[in-house]
């Protein structure tokens, strides 16, 4: 259960436990340097492909911080976040875990989260999730999907109503038409869009371009959120749950800032929702790494969630 829930940074910013992408963008030890980051124990989650732009300069700044890298999305990456939380926790008081989700992938998202659920079943957990957006260079480019499916085994969302109509809900990105792709081939009853709202409207008219045309074939409601406020966003997307989860089969979709992805994955895998399921739509090695830099700021999501068997 969710004790508390805010968007402040923390007081502190030594950690029981600190967890960060290891990747070729530049903003991977954006939050790590700008806060000092430190945790007892640190995990370098790593990709295991895409290996240049700034990969060589992150990999060694990791290991200089003295984090252990590891496989980032592995059969053993939940397991070796639960084990270091649940081996490495205090036992007086909530463990502490920094995450920080700018350079993650949605899928390495999923890891860490799953990884919580598991050692939510021995510990209390505050957990401090940093995202920096990164800096809007241009229209993105367009590739065709190669993937379509859950993104994790463990998020495929079985409903016990196959009957019921299929309802999706997709964050919205800037990817030109992928989210009307992937709506083509789930073909959903009910499309709700969360549209974001960031500190650049050059992007934000970017992507009302790249998902211009979905109202004209699908029946959709669309939600406008800020990406500065993720307790307000994972609080709707809770709502919207609650209000039509009898009545569909949900999927979500969680194109977008990560914020989005972070807060909506969230939602269903340390809320005990194993009915909604979570995909992923991606061009995998079709689409061309992008060496983002930060935009400044850092958006905070900070929770303090109680020991239960979920």
């Amino acid at each position: 259960m969710i004790r508390t829930e805010s968007d402040t940074p923390p007081e502190q910013f030594e950690f029981d436990l600190a967890i960060a992408a290891v990747g070729y963008e530049r903003r991977c030890r954006y939050s790590i340097k700008k806060y000092g980051i430190k945790g007892r124990v640190s995990l370098g989650l790593e990709f295991g492909f895409l290996t240049s732009h700034s990969y060589p300069d992150n990999r060694q700044f990791f290991l200089d911080e003295g984090f252990q890298l590891i496989v980032g999305m592995g059969a053993e990456t939940s397991k070796r976040i639960s084990d270091a939380i649940i081996s490495y926790g205090p036992t007086d008081r909530p463990t502490t875990v920094f995450v920080d989700i700018s350079s993650m992938s949605r899928e390495m998202i999923s890891h860490v989260l799953l990884g919580l659920q598991t050692a939510l079943g021995q510990k209390s957990l505050v957990v401090s999730a940093a995202y920096a957006p990164s800096k809007f260079s241009g229209a993105y480019q367009s590739a065709p999907i190669r993937r379509d499916g859950p993104i994790v085994s463990k998020l495929a969302g079985w409903s016990s109503r196959p009957d019921y109509p299929l309802g999706v809900i997709f964050g919205l990105g800037c990817e030109p038409n992928l989210a009307l792709g992937a709506l083509q081939l789930l073909e959903p009853r009910k499309a709700w869009l969360f549209e974001p709202v960031g500190t650049d409207p050059n992007y934000d008219e970017a992507m009302r371009a790249a998902n211009s045309g979905i109202g004209d074939i699908f029946d959709v409601t669309s939600f406008a959120y800020d990406i500065t406020r993720p307790t307000m966003l994972r609080g709707r997307f809770e709502a919207l749950l609650n209000a039509v989860e009898s009545d569909f089969r949900l999927v979500v979709v969680p194109f977008g800032p990560k914020i989005f992805a972070w807060s909506t994955i969230f939602t269903v895998a340390l809320g005990a929702r194993p009915t909604i399921g979570v995909w992923a739509f991606s061009s995998k090695d079709q689409a061309t790494p992008v060496d983002r830099d930060s935009e400044g700021d850092v958006v905070w999501h900070q929770t303090t969630i109680d020991c239960s068997v979920l």
